[in-house]
């Protein structure tokens, strides 16, 4: 008699995809292989105003001539409730599952790195509590981004940095400056209210920038280009001794 032999359902994988700061062109080589081979492409996305979905991952991916029919647009809550944003990650992650069960490859992107304040990260943790194999691939902070396009280190020799994220009072920042070094502070939008008159009282050489390497990029060390600026939500802030300084007189 033939022994009856089970068939293990395939395993597909899950990759988690860093597409950097917004500019198509710092996506690095392997991210983009990953892409073109992936089976499913999910991707961060909010609701407008209008109730219509916006994505910043979709538009890079557009640039980088990707398949649309391949994205899955996922809304994901930006709440301080972990409670709130734990549900949603795993009602996205279900679906995830069941397409890597099936074999298929699942790629779930973010802007800017993987690991560094990114959306990805609760799905891999997720996926590695199920037992499905995982890969981050890492990419561009966009506060490295806004450095190189100002033309300034973020840290040199033995400099200390310190990286803050959606502070509730600019106290934070001068707390953190205390200690010496540069801050950076990401997710800047959540004391926009307070950020002209700080800079103004401190003094503190900066660079602000929004939106780096997407359209409508904007940087500046001019506290008077700050004057009724949105402050949206991709902008940032280096607090360095660099900021502002000619090229020449940046070494120390």
């Amino acid at each position: 008699m033939r022994e009856r032999i089970e068939q293990q359902p395939p395993c597909g994988q899950l990759w988690g995809v860093s597409l950097g700061p917004g500019d198509p062109e710092l996506v690095t080589i392997k991210a983009l292989r990953v892409l073109q081979h992936a089976d499913v492409i999910c991707c961060p996305a909010t609701e407008d105003a209008h109730g219509g979905l916006q994505s910043v991952a979709v538009d890079i991916l557009c640039d980088l001539g990707l398949s649309e029919d391949r994205f899955r647009l996922m809304t994901l809550p930006m709440s301080r409730n972990r409670d709130h944003a734990e549900r949603g990650y795993r009602e996205h992650f279900r679906r995830i599952a069941d397409d890597c069960r099936t074999g298929k490859t699942v790629a779930v992107v973010t802007v800017g790195d993987a690991g560094f304040y990114s959306t990805v990260f609760p799905m891999i943790r997720l996926a590695e509590r199920e037992g499905i194999v995982c890969t981050l691939i890492p990419g561009v902070p966009a506060f490295l981004a806004a450095g190189a396009a100002a033309l300034m280190p973020i840290a040199l020799r033995d400099d200390r940095v310190q990286v803050l994220a959606m502070v509730e009072h600019v106290a934070e920042i001068q707390q953190a400056l205390s200690s010496g070094g540069t801050v950076v502070v990401m997710k800047l939008s959540t004391i926009r209210s307070q950020l002209l008159s700080w800079l103004e009282k401190s003094g503190t050489p900066f660079l602000y920038a929004e939106k780096v390497g997407m359209h409508g990029e904007f940087t500046t060390s001019d506290i008077e280009d700050l004057r009724d600026r949105a402050i949206p939500y991709f902008s940032l802030l280096v607090c360095s001794p660099y900021c502002g300084r000619p090229a020449e007189n940046r070494n120390p």
